[in-house]
C-alpha cells in the first residue's frame, strides 16, 4: 500500500450536454483549469458507452469483459483522475439502469451523453499524486511518491 497526505482545493460544478462525450469534456476541463488530481462526482443519462465489467477471471494482466451499448442508460458515477505525463487518465465506475437491465462497470471509452450529465470535480492538491502505467496490471495506477 502506499499513500500521501493532500489538501482539498477548488471545486468545480460542471453540466455535460446531450451529444458530447463525457469524458472528453471532463479532460478539458482538468486540462484548462490545470486540475493536476481529484475525484469526479456525476450522474445523469448516456445514450452510449463502452465499459468494461469485470475481468473474465483472477490473471494478471486482466483479460477485461467489454460491454458496450447505444441505449439510454441512467449513470452515476465517481472517478478519481491523476495525470500520466501530459494527459489526464481519469478513471470512473459507474452504475447504469433503464428500465429492463442494470450494469456496473469502468467506463473506457466513449461516453455520449443523453440529455446531462451533472459533474462535480474536486480537485486534490498534493505534488505527489500522479499517475504510472503498471506492466503487471496493464493499468495506469495512482502513484504517491
Amino acid at each position: 500500500m502506499e499513500y500521501t497526505q493532500a489538501s482539498q482545493g477548488r471545486v468545480f460544478v460542471a453540466r455535460i450536454d446531450d451529444s458530447e462525450d463525457m469524458i472528453e469534456e471532463l479532460k478539458k476541463i482538468i486540462k484548462k483549469e490545470n486540475i493536476r488530481a481529484g475525484f469526479v462526482h456525476l450522474m445523469g443519462a448516456l445514450c452510449s458507452s463502452k465499459v468494461v465489467l469485470g475481468p473474465e477471471e483472477k490473471q494478471y494482466p486482466p483479460k477485461p469483459v467489454w460491454w458496450e451499448h447505444n441505449n439510454v442508460f441512467e449513470v452515476a458515477g465517481l472517478g478519481v483522475f491523476a495525470w500520466e505525463n501530459d494527459e489526464p487518465k481519469i478513471h470512473i465506475h459507474s452504475s447504469f439502469g433503464n428500465y429492463k437491465d442494470t450494469k456496473m462497470g469502468c467506463i473506457r471509452e466513449k461516453a455520449e451523453v443523453y440529455l446531462t450529465i451533472e459533474a462535480v470535480i474536486q480537485e486534490v492538491i498534493s505534488p505527489n499524486i500522479t499517475r504510472k502505467l503498471d506492466d503487471r496490471y496493464n493499468a495506469s495506477l495512482l502513484n504517491l511518491k
